[in-house]
């Protein structure tokens, strides 16, 4: 197919441009029949907007650095101590999420020399200084380094190339005219779920993830739920509390309307609300799909 081999140009050359690849990856999501994938293109292209959880390949590790002054001096580009701050403040931190679109990286990493910064607000400043021993915060910030930034766009080709390698040699020596068809039996989603974001990940990209969740529940095997369901980032205690709800509505499961329990209901609208905050990592427009589906598999199908 020509279009994959053009991408794979494109990756495989560092001098080629990342923005024609991501590009040319929107078009091929459309011609194999996945356009839902094609929202990880656009969110890299765009930049990820607050209400999604970026990818892990996004996160840069990231130093606290400011101006410490005493009684009889001032002391500049210090770094900071955080150990004593409270653990999520210090993750905060320590963990920059890098939002911005992939032009905006890329500008990021013109000046090796560069230090990239944000500015902290006056209110972190007293917490920071009471780890210090007669002198305060005058002024800090985070502080990174472009090669880091370099790192995460290599990330993003590398991963990309990955699923795009793994998707030509799945697909075979296949005509333009033929992929869509040919890609039917291919579990594009999955493939590109394993190759871009990892076995671990806890994002779930595009409703056909809804379809592949509801064929791995079997009736009434509460095994095969909580394997689907941990699949998509559900961790162990919500499970627990799923698989306590499924006990207390025995009884009243009105199986010819197709409704749930109570506390199976309960437990749904918990998830969402997760799902709103990110806890839980998943799209909101996935996340209420794969919980209706796999219970619904689980106790109609």
């Amino acid at each position: 197919m020509k279009l994959l081999d053009e991408i794979i140009e494109l990756l495989s050359d560092k001098k080629g441009s990342l923005t024609d690849a991501l590009l040319k990856t929107k078009v091929l999501m459309h011609k194999i029949g996945h356009k839902e994938l094609a929202e990880w293109v656009n969110d890299e292209l765009n930049g990820y907007p607050k209400e999604k959880p970026v990818p892990s390949y996004r996160i840069v590790k990231s130093r606290v650095v400011g101006h410490i002054q005493t009684p009889g001096m001032i002391y500049g580009d210090q770094p900071l101590p955080t150990g004593h701050l409270p653990e999520d403040l210090r993750k905060s931190l320590h963990e920059t999420e890098m939002r911005e679109s992939i032009s905006v990286l890329e500008q990021f990493t013109t000046d090796p020399n560069k230090h990239l910064t944000t500015s902290l607000g006056p209110e972190f400043y007293g917490p920071i200084s009471e780890a210090l021993d007669g002198g305060w915060v005058q002024k800090a910030w985070i502080q990174m380094e472009p090669t880091q930034i370099m790192h995460c766009l290599t990330e993003i080709r590398s991963r990309l190339l990955n699923f795009v390698l793994g998707l030509q040699e799945t697909l075979g020596d296949v005509k333009d005219s033929e992929v869509k068809e040919v890609a039917k039996n291919i579990d594009a989603p999955a493939m590109f779920q394993h190759t871009v974001f990892g076995d671990n990940t806890t994002i779930v990209v595009g409703n056909q993830n809804v379809t592949t969740i509801k064929n791995l529940v079997k009736k009434g095997d509460l095994d095969s739920l909580t394997a689907a369901l941990k699949s998509t980032g559900i961790g162990d205690q919500d499970i627990s509390e799923l698989q306590t709800a499924i006990d207390e509505d025995k009884g009243s499961i009105d199986v010819g309307k197709k409704q749930f329990g109570p506390a199976v209901k309960g437990w749904m609208l918990k998830m969402m609300r997760k799902a709103i905050d990110a806890s839980w990592q998943i799209e909101l427009g996935v996340a209420g799909g794969i919980l209706t589906e796999a219970l619904k598999a689980y106790y109609f199908s």
